[in-house]
């Protein structure tokens, strides 16, 4: 697990969720208690803030399939794997 939090930007995409997430919850909250106002980001800047995460998120995806697809190619082959010599 901890090879995973290594990367910046799944780091910065999970905390962009996790802020997403908290005004999510603390405008439901709000609504609940009866707020006539709901506090947060508002609508524009929750887009905003999910936007960006998902953007980081499929941004790590796509340069860890790039990389497995580029070591796949680069491993020798063993003796053994299906391959007729």
């Amino acid at each position: 697990m901890g090879r995973i939090w290594k990367d910046k930007q799944l780091l910065a995409a999970a905390v962009l969720f996790a802020v997403f997430i908290a005004n999510v919850v603390i405008g439901k909250i709000a609504v609940l208690g009866g707020a006539t106002t709901v506090p947060g980001l508002g609508d524009v800047g929750e887009f905003l803030v999910l936007f960006a995460a998902v953007v980081l998120f499929i941004a790590v995806c796509l340069r860890r399939e790039a990389a497995a697809e580029h070591e796949a190619k680069n491993e020798p082959k063993e003796k053994g794997d299906g391959d007729v010599q």
